[in-house]
């Protein structure tokens, strides 16, 4: 285990006991896992670069002495980002259920770089568990679009629903109007190659998903 306290010389706050604390907290989790928390947030600076600058991260725990991947040093659970424009992106406030589209589509958007890093992102839509954060790991890498899995089914119609208005049921079953909506999706994006076959194309696909939420656009 490494201990840290930036990611990349982010920092990284603790809000669940005192929402809006800025004391620099201790962090553990493995050195490939920290290696890999960089390339994300690197993703995260790069395609949100219209809002300047990510100002701080707040994350709910890195290793937690529990079972599962927290506990093996190779879990995140992400609460909000700040970035030096002003703007947030907050699942500790639910964003993913905020009536404001623009909010949505902005969580969806570190959804998706989340995704880009990490096999399993488990978020809002996910269960009422993970309502007031995005939760990351290692579990089953490499990254790809896996239709049999809740989280990855759940995320496509969520971004079908909010940037296209496909107006799915939102309920992990990869069925035939998920399907019909993923392709539209993926051929409005331009992307070449199979999601579901390879991490390129996903990770392709992923940040341009990113990119019109940062941007507010539909698709």
């Amino acid at each position: 285990m490494i201990t840290f306290q930036r990611i990349d010389g982010t920092p990284v706050y603790y809000w669940r006991s005192s929402r809006g604390n800025t004391t620099l907290r201790n962090w553990q989790c493995t050195q490939e896992f920290y290696d890999k928390l960089v390339l994300w947030v690197r993703d995260l600076r790069s395609l949100s670069a219209a809002y300047g600058s990510v100002t701080y991260l707040v994350s709910a725990g890195f290793y937690v002495n529990k079972p599962g991947q927290h506990g093996t040093g190779t879990a995140m659970d992400l609460d909000y980002v700040r970035w030096s424009g002003g703007q947030v992106s907050s699942p500790l406030d639910q964003h993913h259920a905020s009536s404001t589209a623009s909010l949505r589509k902005r969580y969806l958007a570190v959804d998706a770089v989340c995704r880009r890093r990490f096999r399993y992102a488990l978020d809002g839509w996910y269960n009422s568990a993970h309502a007031d954060h995005i939760h990351s790991d290692f579990g089953g890498l490499p990254v790809l679009c896996v239709k049999s899995s809740e989280s990855d089914t759940k995320f496509v119609q969520a971004m079908c629903n909010n940037f296209r208005g496909s107006g799915l049921v939102v309920d992990g079953i990869w069925g035939t109007n998920t399907q019909n909506a993923f392709n539209g999706a993926k051929s409005a994006l331009a992307i070449t190659g199979d999601p579901h076959t390879s991490s390129a194309a996903w990770q392709s696909m992923l940040s341009k998903i990113a990119t019109k939420g940062f941007a507010n656009q539909t698709f």
